[in-house]
């Protein structure tokens, strides 16, 4: 008689063991599989407000001296509120005094500044660039 419950003892051992293995496996994969969900939903939002911004250089301003200013007016004409966090000029990284956010259907001034001053009457490329990483160039005559 004790040799059957010693078999029925190991069976049901046997039993817990692999199915606390199998639950603590099926835990941590609903954990991982949620956090991937959680990361593809949110990058599917930044694409869908990526493609929604959209904006335009409509005049551009270029003072040169020792340095060099450069005025954009940028309009916004997507469907979400945009932030312009970089300007360049031929290239070059412009210093901004702050993020400029322009609401949908608004324009607004983006101001940046260099130490390089720019030759009279040369082409530059004047380029800006939202927090999205969406750009518009433009050429202007200084």
């Amino acid at each position: 008689m004790s040799r059957g419950i010693s078999e029925i003892v190991a069976t049901l051992m046997m039993i817990v063991i692999v199915s606390s293995i199998g639950i603590a496996l099926f835990v941590y994969s609903t954990g991982y599989f949620s956090g991937t969900t959680s990361a593809m939903g949110e990058v599917n939002r930044l694409n869908v407000n990526t493609v929604r911004e959209r904006f335009l250089i409509v005049d551009t301003l270029v003072r040169s001296g020792a340095s060099t200013e450069v005025s954009a007016a940028v309009y916004n004409y997507g469907r979400t509120t945009i932030t312009i966090e970089a300007m360049f000029l031929n290239g070059t990284r412009l210093t901004l005094s702050w993020p400029v956010e322009i609401m949908p259907g608004e324009w607004a001034w983006v101001n940046g500044s260099t130490p390089f001053p720019v030759s009279s009457g040369s082409i530059c490329s004047v380029r800006v660039a939202s927090s999205l990483g969406n750009v518009y160039e433009a050429m202007v005559r200084t």
